[in-house]
């Protein structure tokens, strides 16, 4: 018996037929327009809801920056004070005039009020 003649050819394998994928250009079109929508967002966000915040908190950074000076002012004023009442002349003064106090050996006139 003959065998047959052996070919080098082989059958050719049939390529598995492509599933139709959505167009990389629709792809990028739907990511431009999430893209595009996001920033449209965070655009909205930045502008109309945290710039007047920021405005509004910076006139209140002011105020309590004026009110900051005065509170400073005050307090010189009432160290000072402090250091008048440590003084016992000043305590003496203000004992006479306020509480009519008078020391030992002194005559107290008092004008009637009117």
């Amino acid at each position: 018996m003959k065998q047959p003649a052996r070919n080098k050819v082989l059958p050719m394998q049939q390529e598995p037929e492509k599933k139709k994928k959505t167009s990389p250009r629709r792809k990028w079109n739907i990511r431009n327009l999430f893209l595009f929508a996001f920033l449209a967002w965070a655009g909205y966000v930045f502008f109309f809801v945290q710039a007047p915040d920021i405005d509004r908190l910076q006139q209140d950074q002011q105020q309590l920056g004026t009110e900051i000076q005065q509170m400073k002012v005050t307090n010189q004023d009432l160290k000072a004070k402090i250091e008048q009442l440590n003084d016992p002349d000043y305590i003496a003064e203000l004992a006479r005039k306020k509480y009519l106090m008078v020391k030992d050996g002194e005559t107290l006139f008092v004008q009637p009020k009117q």
